[in-house]
């Protein structure tokens, strides 16, 4: 059932009347709250062209993905932001003093769709696992692994309506890349592409099963890259948005259309691959072969069958065409190959394992070492003859060991000496119960308090006590941001947390290309200014910036005298525009009161 306004589904659904009452309601109403900051999330509004009005999202990583797909899916037809809130009830049965729980709840959107009609809650995986453990009663997980909600459901059934939990892990980030990136083209109300550049287009994607995106770019001539992605966001062109990302242009393929490209699929499915495979391997006798984690060693090849004997003399037979099936599926594998495999493994093992002070001087003996193998003299390099003369034996013996001489110039200082542990491991467990349960505490004892009270239970367990200064080095090694934060709370622990570089796609960390994310934000300068004609001073100004997140450039700025308000923002994006005739499409601001205004 596919309908274009809501009033026509209504109709259809046959609700009752305060099912549809209760929709109505949350159609002409406001959304019931604000969302909020709470350091971790950042929050903003969408410009809803669906809707007509911003949609509120609390978690750039979660609803604000929500609203992405909910904007161009064709199925959903309205969606409301923070809807009025509903009662729900449940038991706490976690431990054995069950309570009835009862409060007030308020999803993230009131979705109508063409064949559901509900309200949606979007949480990580991480946060629904925290909250099924503190309350199973009220989020848990069905036989298909998908989250449920039982008390909301139970409240929306009684309406005849539906309630559902949506999950980070069911966000695709390469679709919602891709949805950024064609919004402007597939939200376009009146897009128009040329006769003569659809022809052009269409013709080069016919002469091949497909041609990447780059080529097509490349290939410009009588249409322009805009052209290319209005024909993608109007379905005339096909690229598998799910699988590939647009801005990786060298490894998007386009294909004609979709039926194209599903028969490329097919083709490459159905392919019987060349029995290429089995010369891999040296089919002769006494050659050593892996089977079965078991070495075999080939005793004699017939014309039809090949006789394998083990290391412990057991005999095995096998069929010629079956031998060379289990080498294509890689059951059966070279010896050379596998020690191949376990040398690359270990030598990536020790690369990693080198600290950054041990590889730095690894690469200075590499210049010399390969400077004598290619014809150097030791009067060369300001090192004595006799340690040249050691690195290269080392370079030499790690070749014949690891098929790589570089890892035999890594010192692995720091690996040296005794590092068995001295206590047994009941002190051990014992010190470490006391440092993260007496220790890192919000009462902030002091390190020499639960060292005596630790020494004392030693003591009565008949255990070696450790000197303080043992204890000591135990709680450093402890994580800093981690013991920070219990001993301190949250917001003291935010110096010593460590920065991560955003390398995932959630959002990409600079945006895909200049424009996409900006940033405003203001400044007062360290300068005070007099007037030249009253020599009055007429204090410091305020600077305001808007900067380009992708290029890192200032696209414009405003300076004034006045403190920061919302004419600052206007005027610092009517400069943009004046310079570059365009506005940004995501703007990222902080939490400053000049950032809300609606004026």
């Amino acid at each position: 059932m596919t309908v274009y306004n809501v009033e026509e589904l209504l109709k259809k659904l046959n609700l009752t009347d305060e099912a549809v009452q209760q929709i109505n309601n949350i159609r002409a109403s406001e959304p019931s709250r604000k969302v909020r900051s709470n350091g971790k999330n950042v929050t903003g509004f969408y410009p809803s062209r669906k809707m007509g009005v911003t949609i509120q999202f609390e978690s750039h990583k979660l609803e604000l993905a929500a609203i992405y797909e909910k904007e161009h899916d064709p199925n959903v037809l309205e969606y409301y932001d923070q809807p009025p809130s509903f009662p729900i009830k449940y038991k706490n049965s976690k431990g054995s003093n069950k309570k009835n729980i009862g409060h007030r709840y308020t999803a993230d959107f009131f979705v109508i769709e063409n064949d559901w009609i509900g309200w949606e809650e979007w949480k990580t995986d991480e946060d629904l696992l925290k909250l099924s453990q503190k309350y199973p009663t009220r989020y848990c997980v069905d036989e298909k692994g998908n989250w449920r909600c039982p008390p909301a459901e139970e409240y929306a059934k009684q309406l005849g309506l539906m309630f559902r939990v949506k999950s980070s892990k069911e966000i695709d980030w390469t679709y919602q890349r891709n949805l950024l990136f064609l919004e402007d083209y597939l939200l376009d109300e009146k897009p128009y592409v040329s006769e003569e550049a659809v022809i052009a287009i269409k013709k080069l994607l016919n002469d091949k099963p497909f041609i990447t995106l780059d080529e097509l770019l490349s290939n410009q001539t009588t249409f322009l890259a805009d052209d290319i992605y209005t024909l993608i966001a109007l379905e005339e062109i096909y690229v598998d948005l799910k699988k590939c990302s647009i801005v990786d242009f060298r490894n998007t393929p386009l294909f004609l259309n979709e039926k194209t490209y599903k028969a490329y699929q097919n083709m490459q499915t159905a392919c019987i691959p060349l029995l290429l495979e089995p010369t891999l391997l040296e089919i002769s006798v006494g050659a050593k072969v892996y089977w079965d984690v078991k070495l075999w060693t080939i005793i004699n090849i017939t014309e039809n069958v090949i006789s394998l004997l083990s290391e412990v003399d057991e005999l095995s037979e096998i069929p010629k065409f079956i031998f060379e099936d289990l080498i294509k599926k890689g059951s059966i594998k070279g010896l050379k190959e596998i020690t191949k495999s376990r040398d690359e493994q270990e030598v990536l093992k020790i690369i990693k394992g080198a600290s950054e002070k041990e590889l730095e001087v690894a690469n200075r003996k590499y210049l010399i070492v390969q400077g004598m193998l290619n014809g150097g003299k030791y009067d060369d390099y300001d090192t004595s003859d006799r340690t040249i003369r050691d690195w290269i034996k080392k370079y030499k013996d790690a070749e014949k060991i690891y098929g790589n001489g570089y890892v035999g110039l890594i010192s692995r200082r720091s690996k040296q000496g005794n590092r068995t542990e001295r206590f047994p491991k009941e002190v051990l467990d014992l010190m470490n119960k006391y440092i993260e349960e007496k220790y890192e505490m919000i009462i902030q004892k002091n390190r020499w308090t639960v060292y005596n009270a630790l020494k004392k239970e030693c003591e009565l367990k008949g255990y070696q006590a450790p000197c303080f200064k043992t204890f000591c080095n135990k709680v450093k090694a402890r994580p800093i941001h981690l013991q920070t934060k219990k001993r301190k709370g949250s917001k003291a622990s935010y110096d010593t947390q460590p920065f991560y570089y955003e390398l995932r796609m959630t959002t990409p960390r600079h945006g895909d290309r200049p424009f996409e994310i900006c940033h405003i934000d203001h400044t007062e300068l360290d300068i005070e200014l007099i007037c030249s004609q009253t020599e009055e001073n007429l204090g410091k100004p305020w600077i305001t910036f808007l900067v380009d997140a992708f290029s890192r450039r200032i696209l414009a700025f405003y300076l004034t005298f006045d403190p920061p308000s919302y004419r600052s923002c206007m005027m610092v994006l009517r400069e943009c525009v004046r310079r570059h005739n365009r506005l940004p499409k995501i703007i990222i601001v902080d939490g400053g009161k000049e950032f809300h205004s609606v004026l």
